[in-house]
Parts: C-alpha cells; sequence; structure tokens
C-alpha cells in the first residue's frame, strides 16, 4: 500500500486491549499508524510490514494510548500518552484529520487543500448503442480491505484506475466487466453470471458475484 507522508500518523503504540485485526477476537498489542480517512494499520508506517487492518475492540471506545517515538517500551512502567481517536466524529469525504502537534513537529503546513474523495457511486444506464451491441460495460469498485463492491461511471472508473491524486485509488480496486443485454433471457442470465464468477475468481474478488443480489438478467430485453 502507499500514503503520502502527508496523510499518515506514525509510530503509534497499543499495549492491548485497544486493537484487534478485522474478523479476529484477538487483542493486537505493538506499533500501528493511521491514515487521514482513519483507518489503522499494524506497523510503524507501511514500510513496517506487515501492515494488518485494524480495528477498535469496542465500537465505542474512544480513546487509543498513542505514544511518541521517544518512549521506552521496555519499561513497563512507563505510562502511555493518550491519543483521542477520531473514530467518532462524522468526517467529510475531503477531510484531513489534523494533529498539530504532529504535524508542527515535522514541519508539514496544516493546511494542505482537499483529501482524496471516496467513490462517487452510480446507476448505469445503457443507451440504444449498448442495445445495438447486445452488451455494455459496467464500473466498480473493491475496497481493498473489505468485501465492499459500489457500482460507479466510467468516468470515475478511469480516476481509480489512474491513481488520480483526487480520488483514494490506494484504498479501492477498479473494475469492468461485460455485461450482456440482448437475447434469450436464461441465456443472458447464465453468461452475465459466469463473467462475474470468472472476474471474481480470477482477480480474487470475493463477494463479487454475491454483490449482483443474482440480478444477472438486469438490464435485459429479448430483442430490439
Amino acid at each position: 500500500m502507499y500514503y503520502p507522508k502527508t496523510q499518515l500518523i506514525e509510530n503509534l503504540y497499543t499495549n492491548g486491549g485497544e486493537l484487534k485485526p478485522f474478523n479476529s477476537e484477538v487483542e493486537y498489542k505493538g506499533h500501528y499508524f493511521r491514515t487521514s480517512n482513519g483507518e489503522t494499520f499494524s506497523g510503524k508506517n507501511p514500510l513496517d510490514k506487515p501492515n494488518i487492518p485494524l480495528e477498535l475492540i469496542s465500537p465505542l471506545g474512544n480513546e487509543l494510548s498513542s505514544p511518541s517515538s521517544d518512549i521506552n517500551y521496555t519499561n513497563p512502567n512507563q505510562k502511555a500518552i493518550k491519543y483521542k481517536s477520531k473514530e467518532s466524529e462524522p468526517l467529510a469525504n475531503n477531510h484531513y484529520i489534523i494533529n498539530d502537534g504532529y504535524y508542527n513537529s515535522r514541519s508539514i503546513p496544516i493546511n494542505r487543500g482537499e483529501a482524496p474523495r471516496k467513490p462517487i457511486q452510480s446507476k448505469p444506464t445503457p443507451n440504444k448503442e449498448d442495445y445495438k451491441n447486445r452488451q455494455f460495460v459496467r464500473y466498480f469498485v473493491k475496497k481493498s480491505n473489505e468485501n465492499l463492491f459500489i457500482e460507479i461511471n466510467r468516468e470515475e472508473y478511469n480516476l481509480f484506475k489512474n491513481k488520480n491524486p483526487k480520488v483514494q485509488s490506494n484504498l479501492y480496486i477498479p473494475i469492468q466487466i461485460p455485461w450482456n443485454l440482448i437475447g434469450d433471457k436464461t441465456k443472458v442470465f447464465n453468461t452475465n453470471k459466469s463473467i462475474s464468477n470468472l472476474y471474481e475468481t480470477r482477480d480474487k474478488l470475493y463477494g463479487f458475484s454475491l454483490s449482483f443480489k443474482n440480478r444477472f438478467d438486469k438490464y435485459w430485453v429479448e430483442q430490439i
């Protein structure tokens, strides 16, 4: 994964009881870092592997211990500095998490403009030319650390594919698939289902085929 330095709070630490890996009940102890959109990963920074996605053990918790990098963790009597988590605060899509002391210590300007935004969902509408061609292309993104699929339009897809700095391209995987529109309904259904299963298996997009909710004949017409 890649994050600009200006979007990271690095070298944080927990003694346990606060964080755990996603889909796990085992508490996490050790270094971690946070991104500008509030996500938390193991390691001092993205170069300190592995970077396992972490979550609060208690969703209602609002504090994480995060001592500065010069604290001696070998001293069991050393108290951790408290860091107020941003998890409970509603953040806009273009909102950076601001920590004045952190940025000042690294001579990073606090006013850095808009942060990369999340994908904008879109509902496609096949046109006459698409039906004439008997198929069209549907575009999606998958969140890299969970089975979340969002349908988007072509322009949005290109932003994520080309890693445009305006969007959170480091957090989402762009997907495009052909979608059949015309012919025997059962055949169209089965073809679209097979295509989604193929992409899911080939590209490890677990849960992709289920995201269609068995509507593989969506936009189907018998003929034009």
